[in-house]
């Protein structure tokens, strides 16, 4: 069994992965074009014992070089007997997007599909044992916090992870079992709280996504109490939302509900996106740290 490979194509077919009696080769197609702005698209075809069993087709790109891709074949789903084909490439532009496929098998292994995750920022990236358990799991950050309430190099998101289940990919950021993730997400933050007040530049898109990781870990109250007397009171960034979605013109479906502050605006969030603990849902008019909430 050879371990997973983090691979940058290059113009020539070649790379090889093999994992028992799976085979992926990756390759990048170039298409010439009149313009000389050629189309490139990484390409890892799967064999097991011989037979080609599927293709994934990364991103397509058009331009000059070549394609940033990450190739691996390893065990995702231990329902089936084979292990999964994961390609993951970039689709180009700024701060988008990490195009993710999987080749995986029916429980019977007959059968071989394609899964794919919804596209997110950054470029490609592999999946990872961070339990060690064998099971490998897609760990990223939870984009939604992005832009939320600091721009993007001034957010900060909690960890997302997500395990791959026959035919979807399940979000499993909230179960017991990788909590040692989350406490580890913990330690990696407390630097910021080391640095100077001065240097803390858009405080509270770091401390949105500090606080939604210590309600991860069942210490929500605590970060709460916290940010109440870290948070930047200055700015407006993320005090207007748009609650009830886009349409196809870029409006606002409804419109859009503005908060009296950061936390009454940060509390209404963690709500929607399901960190805010049951305990306080109970309590909608007071804050968790026990006195009056914001707004009331």
């Amino acid at each position: 069994m050879l371990l997973p490979l983090l691979l940058a194509l290059s113009p020539a077919p070649g790379p090889v992965i093999t994992n028992g009696p799976v085979v992926a080769v990756l390759e990048n197609r170039r298409q010439p074009k009149p313009d000389g702005l050629d189309e490139v698209q990484p390409v890892a075809t799967v064999r097991v014992v011989g037979q080609v069993v599927g293709q994934l087709m990364g991103a397509l790109r058009i331009g000059p070089g070549t394609i940033d891709s990450v190739l691996q074949v390893v065990e995702m789903d231990p329902s089936n007997p084979y292990p999964e084909v994961l390609l993951s490439s970039f689709t180009g532009d700024a701060h988008c997007c990490n195009d993710t496929r999987v080749l995986t098998s029916s429980p019977d292994g007959r059968r071989w599909f394609e899964v794919r995750r919804d596209p997110v920022n950054g470029g490609p990236s592999g999946v990872s044992d961070p339990l060690g358990n064998g099971r490998y799991l897609l760990v990223d950050v939870d984009n939604r916090f992005l832009y939320q309430f600091a721009s993007y190099a001034g957010s900060s998101a909690p960890s997302q992870i997500w395990q791959l289940n026959g035919p979807r990919f399940r979000d499993i950021s909230h179960q017991p079992a990788v909590l040692p993730l989350h406490r580890r997400r913990l330690q990696e933050m407390e630097s910021w709280f080391q640095q100077p007040a001065d240097q803390r530049t858009e405080a509270n898109g770091f401390l949105a996504a500090w606080v939604a990781t210590k309600a991860l870990v069942g210490e929500f109250d605590s970060g709460w109490r916290r940010m109440l007397g870290l948070y930047d009171r200055r700015s407006d960034w993320g005090l207007t939302s748009c609650e009830a979605g886009y349409n196809d013109k870029g409006e606002c479906r409804q419109p859009e509900k503005r908060y009296a502050d950061f936390p009454a605006a940060l509390r209404a969030f963690l709500r929607r996106t399901g960190y805010l603990p049951a305990a306080a849902q109970l309590s909608p008019g007071r804050s968790w740290s026990g006195s009056p909430g914001p707004g009331r």
